[in-house]
């Protein structure tokens, strides 16, 4: 699991909900944020073991606006998937 990387949340009340990590936090801990409900002012603390890596994200500098619009084509191209 790297910084950019798009997770999807597999335990918590955000279960489900994909995230890009912006940053690590410990060995067992990294920073993820979405741009909407958790932007870059205030990521949330998530242990690796929670997420599961779906995708790069290809952000370098991540923005609350990169997030969002990157979270968005990242769930476009998920239902698309999920229709085939």
């Amino acid at each position: 699991m790297e910084i950019g990387d798009i997770v999807i949340s597999l335990a918590g009340h955000d279960m489900g909900k994909p995230f890009v990590v912006v940053a690590e936090a410990g060995e067992q801990f990294v920073l993820i944020a979405d741009g909407m409900s958790r932007g870059m002012d205030n990521p949330k603390l998530k242990r690796k073991r929670h997420l599961r890596v779906a995708d790069q994200s290809g952000i370098k500098n991540p923005t609350n606006a990169a997030l969002k619009k990157r979270i968005k084509q990242f769930n476009s191209d998920r239902r698309l998937y999920a229709e085939k």
